[in-house]
């Protein structure tokens, strides 16, 4: 989708009254939405369909869209230089923040709020973690994805458990017609295989991508490597007044690398990451929803250091669940209302010295059970003011090997639009929302990639309250948004060293963490097209005063697309300012200025090529503020050429 019609939806957006017509949209498929603008009204919908060409289906568990959070909705296919993963889409949107070590499971912040504190939602399925550090989405191909729904802020009443700073919603691409693609980095002699096939009623789609061993700037080796296998298998079908679909998404990834400061001293891999995820689901036109999903994962760590013995850490799981909705309307008022469930069974981990059979498991057999139950009400107050109201209540139960535990919890949340005129949207938000301890942090004792780790049955939940304010305007060529936010947390889940390398996990009391987003696109000519973002995030542990793991260091971004007759030039410029507000477990960093750039033949309607360096200038840079992280990589030239046939 071109900056232009971007513009143009966002005008759409705005100029709507947003929030009742909303949610009975909501009751059908397909979904439009613009980025940045969030959710359209049902009065400009078959408009905004016809200028975007975009069906989206990415949202939470709820069927509501929510429309005084800010929420960005953002493609793969529209980024600069095809960035290699999906941890590397998200983190140029304003606000998101890249934690965690290097490598294919770096992980990302929203607001500040990482780790767990963050909700993904895969194909309609909440993905639970596996790794202490938060969950890495790097099974999912990023050839394979269709839109991405950045919602930042507590969300927890339209997206579920988890959503305590924010929440992210992915939807793999429906393939119309044939399509298949190579790729070819350079740095690390990266290449990527797709193929895909579909009509109305089906889409299939696989993927191989296999990445070496690379360097960064200076010459430091980086352990970079994998070869992951992942498809996607897609199908729909009208019988009557109802709408059937299923979706089954599964990603093998084997010899993953570590790539940290430790390595090559100390070596860590992940030999298997496997990822299958199911959906079964069925709307009906008077806004009847129900889904059937589940999620089977499994990961495999290896750790080598000098003068000790080897050691194995695996985890896994079997999630399923469903959620059961009605959507209905009443004159200026509309309505969702649900029950969810997500249930975890046969999670079991274990560490091992020497040899994977010599086993000490620390998680074996434990369950979980979450149920949660949602409403949410959209009231058109007048032609210019609408409000949107919500709650949700949760309560799960979590054990293993006789022991149990027991939390619930609740989120409100309240929003107001307000549009005075054609081309200006006021928002206000109000919502809280909680996040349960995981059952690795509750149970799981052993061994990770960073030392021992120590559970604790007695964590209680985290709890936030965010307040945000946004304005968006459209104005000729020029459109934009601002935020301005805050986000207060309670007994925060943080990580604590209890003795050299031992960390445990507690309830550290409160945070509170406050920033800006500024989202400004200028479509300059019918060819050519700007749009730049700035973001400020800060956060304080009231008990240390320090700042929290994951707040990223304040950054700004500038993309330029040109248009000339069969060729399409685009540029990524980001700028990271010096990290010197480090948080536990991080370092002071210097700031960074990197450069993308890409260039586009389209050789015919069927034929594609893709020119494209990242890092262009070859900067020597650490990639997180993780005390962990290693250098960046070195610049990679890629090539890539892709036929598409309708």
């Amino acid at each position: 989708m071109t900056r232009n019609l971007l513009s143009a939806a966002l005008a759409a957006a705005i100029g709507a009254s947003a929030l009742s017509s909303a949610s009975a949209v909501a009751q059908s498929q397909p979904i439009a939405e613009s980025s940045p603008g969030g959710p359209m009204a049902s009065a400009d919908q078959d408009d905004i369909q016809t200028i975007a060409g975009v069906n989206v289906t990415a949202r939470g568990t709820a069927a509501d869209l929510p429309s005084a959070l800010a929420t960005d909705v953002v493609s793969w296919d529209d980024q600069v230089a095809a960035p290699v993963d999906f941890q590397d889409v998200i983190t140029r949107v304003p606000g998101i923040g890249a934690t965690g070590q290097n490598g294919l499971f770096e992980t990302f912040s929203i607001r500040g709020s990482g780790a767990n504190g963050i909700l993904i939602v895969v194909g309609g399925m909440p993905i639970t973690a596996q790794r202490r550090a938060g969950v890495p989405v790097a099974f999912v191909e990023p050839a394979l994805l269709g839109q991405i729904n950045v919602t930042r802020g507590p969300a927890a009443v339209h997206f579920g458990p988890g959503a305590l700073g924010g929440a992210i919603s992915i939807e793999p691409q429906w393939f119309e017609g044939s399509k298949a693609s190579a790729t070819y980095v350079d740095s690390g002699n990266e290449w990527t295989l797709m193929a895909a096939h579909g009509n109305d009623s089906f889409s299939i789609a696989a993927a191989r991508h296999r990445a070496g061993d690379s360097e960064s700037a200076n010459g430091t080796p980086l352990n970079s490597s994998y070869d992951r296998i992942s498809a996607t298998l897609q199908y729909r079908n009208r019988i009557g007044e109802y709408e059937f679909d299923a979706l089954l998404l599964p990603s093998a990834t084997d010899d993953i690398g570590k790539s940290n400061s430790r390595f090559p001293v100390r070596d860590t891999t992940y030999p298997e990451d496997d990822h299958v995820i199911g959906r079964l689901r069925v709307r009906h036109d008077n806004g009847f929803a129900a889904s059937l999903y589940a999620h089977d994962q499994s990961l495999l760590t290896f750790n080598q250091r000098p003068g000790s013995a080897d050691t194995f850490a695996f985890i896994e799981s079997l999630d399923f669940g469903s959620t059961v909705q009605q959507s209905l309307s009443s004159g200026d008022f509309s309505h969702n209302i649900g029950v969810e469930f997500l249930g975890r069974r046969d999670v079991n981990g274990f560490d091992a010295r020497e040899i994977l059979s010599n086993r000490s498991f620390s998680l074996r057999d434990a369950k979980e059970d979450n149920w949660s139950l949602f409403a949410i009400s959209d009231w058109q107050v007048s032609e210019s003011v609408a409000l949107e109201m919500g709650a949700r209540y949760s309560h799960i139960d979590q054990s293993q090997l006789g022991a149990d535990s027991s939390d619930s919890d609740h989120a409100l949340s309240l929003g107001a639009v307000w549009t005075p005129m054609r081309g200006q949207r006021f928002s206000l938000n109000l919502a809280s929302g909680y996040r349960f301890a995981t059952l690795e942090e509750r149970f799981f004792s052993g061994v990770t990639a960073v030392g021992e780790i120590v559970g604790n049955p007695d964590l209680s939940s985290e709890s936030s309250l965010g307040v945000d304010l946004g304005y968006a305007w459209f104005a000729g060529s020029w459109d934009g948004q601002i935020h301005v936010w805050q986000t207060d947390v309670d007994d925060l889940i943080q990580l604590f060293e209890i003795e050299g390398e031992t960390n445990g996990y507690t309830n550290v009391g409160s945070a509170k963490l406050h920033g800006a987003e500024v989202n400004l696109g200028w479509a300059a000519t019918p060819s050519l097209s700007l749009r730049g973002g700035f973001s400020l995030v800060r956060s304080k542990d009231e008990l240390t005063g320090d700042p929290l793991y994951g707040s990223p260091p304040r950054s700004a971004t500038i993309e330029a697309k040109y248009d000339w007759q069969d060729f399409t030039l685009g540029g990524f410029y980001s700028h990271r300012w010096a990290m010197d507000r480090p948080g536990f477990e991080e370092l002071p960093r210097d700031a960074v200025d990197l450069v993308d750039l890409d260039l586009t033949y389209h050789a015919s309607d069927s034929w594609k090529v893709h020119l494209f360096v990242r890092n262009a200038f070859n900067e020597d840079y650490v990639a997180t503020a993780d005390e962990l992280s290693t250098f960046g990589q070195e610049r990679s030239i890629g090539l890539s050429v892709t036929w598409h046939a309708e």
